[in-house]
């Protein structure tokens, strides 16, 4: 971006090829007067007609947002300040909170200390910028469970079993605490709950890389995680997030889900004991409102759930879209197929040398990150069999076959809440109807 070399205010500024659009420095250069103001894009075309202009006279002033601007090497910064200052030019910089302009040695001493450590720093996101476009992992450490060889990460034999059974415990109970206490238990492996969050929503687990700027590209290096089983930990946390943390770890099929009509407060269960001298007595679980004052049984309501989601679940599946859902999940794989098709005219536009790697690189980088997005989107989208689900969770036996946690994962999957009153009285209310 240019304008004409007549004018005495000029605004410059540098952008490396990899770096985001930078409308804020552009903006204070432009609040400042800068007219012309030039933009260099990856190359420094504009700074050489820049120089040519302040040896010509018809610049007066240059505004720069900072010194290593003006070059890649610590030597060309100085020699082009020099060149300025020697034609008479007044240099400003532009701030945040407003315009300095350096005048005596004591002034100019801090900024040019500043530009070694530019340099350096914009050398630093190039790198990460290259590795970046070319799908390879971020800096630091590894993920546990992963190791780097040639540039990508591999899974580690002795770490990635661990965080395999983590995942296949948590996908069969839907206890993150329990998951965290039965891999310290069988492999001697000590983390924290919020170690093992991490674990579920890292994207590295399930062979994708995630990077600073919150892009995501998918099938990167091996996963841990399938696909299936990752869509199925993200619709558990995401049943988790209205409950309690301790509820959403608990056995209890209905553990954080029944509230109480008249105060909205959650039920808790809670176990009798049988005293000592009633030896034969048998203990009971309940669901006890601590505000209302009044406990139920839970095996009654708990099977007066189970029955009302076997008689409405497939009168709610009715009430649903199920074009609009299909529609959807149809566009969705139309456009991932066109960008798969973009992909392959990208590679023989490369081949015919028609386009420079870095345009290459630049613009493969954001179908994936956009491909990623657009996957994310359709593994969130009902499954396909919905009918069939429905049609097996509707069946009083299936539900009486199964474990109290098992149960617990199916009720999270299709309710959002259970209300009941002191009466034993009780209103369900499904995941997918409308708040």
């Amino acid at each position: 971006m240019a304008g004409d070399l007549s004018m005495g205010v000029c605004g410059y500024l540098y952008t490396p090829a990899y770096a985001p659009w930078p409308e804020e420095e552009l903006a204070w250069l432009k609040a400042h007067g800068a007219d012309p103001l030039w933009h260099d894009w990856g190359s420094r075309t504009y700074l050489e007609e820049l120089l040519q202009g302040v040896a010509s006279g018809s610049v007066q002033q240059v505004l720069l947002v900072r010194l290593s601007d003006l070059g890649d090497q610590l030597d060309e910064v100085h020699g082009r300040l020099l060149q300025i200052q020697q034609a008479g030019v007044r240099l400003s910089l532009v701030r945040a909170d407003g315009l300095q302009t350096p005048s005596t040695a004591g002034e100019w001493i801090p900024l040019l200390a500043e530009v070694p450590h530019h340099l350096q720093s914009r050398r630093r996101r190039q790198s990460q910028a290259q590795s970046r476009l070319a799908g390879k992992p971020p800096p630091g450490p590894p993920p546990f469970g992963y190791r780097r060889e040639g540039g990508r990460y591999i899974p580690d034999c002795r770490q990635a079993p661990i965080v395999q059974d983590f995942f296949r415990h948590f996908l069969l109970y839907g206890s993150l605490r329990q998951a965290v206490r039965f891999i310290a238990e069988k492999h001697h492996k000590r983390i924290s709950v919020a170690t093992g969050r991490n674990w579920l929503l890292n994207p590295v687990y399930r062979g994708d890389l995630a990077y600073a700027d919150g892009t995501v590209l998918r099938d990167t290096h091996p996963a841990l995680l399938s696909r299936t089983e990752a869509a199925q930990i993200d619709r558990w946390l995401k049943r988790n997030q209205g409950i309690p943390r301790r509820s959403a770890s608990a056995s209890r099929a209905l553990a954080g889900l029944v509230h109480c009509r008249a105060c909205g407060s959650l039920l808790r269960i809670v176990q009798t004991t049988p005293s000592k001298g009633k030896r034969n007595g048998s203990s009971y679980l309940y669901l006890r409102c601590q505000t209302c004052r009044y406990s139920l049984r839970y095996a009654e309501v708990q099977q007066e759930v189970i029955r009302q989601v076997c008689e409405q679940l497939p009168q709610r599946l009715q009430t649903l879209d199920r074009q609009a859902l299909a529609q959807t999940r149809q566009q969705l794989q139309a456009q991932l197929q066109a960008n798969a098709e973009r992909l392959r005219q990208l590679e023989e536009l490369r081949q015919a040398g028609l386009l420079d790697e870095p345009s290459l690189a630049q613009r493969c980088y954001q179908l994936r990150a956009e491909t990623a997005r657009l996957a994310q989107k359709l593994e969130q989208l009902p499954p396909a069999n919905l009918t069939q689900t429905v049609q097996t969770l509707s069946l009083l036996p299936f539900w009486q076959d199964l474990s109290e946690s098992e149960r617990r994962a199916y009720l999270r999957e299709v309710l959002r809440k259970v209300e009941v009153d002191s009466t034993g009285a009780v209103q369900i209310t499904f995941a997918f109807d409308p708040l």
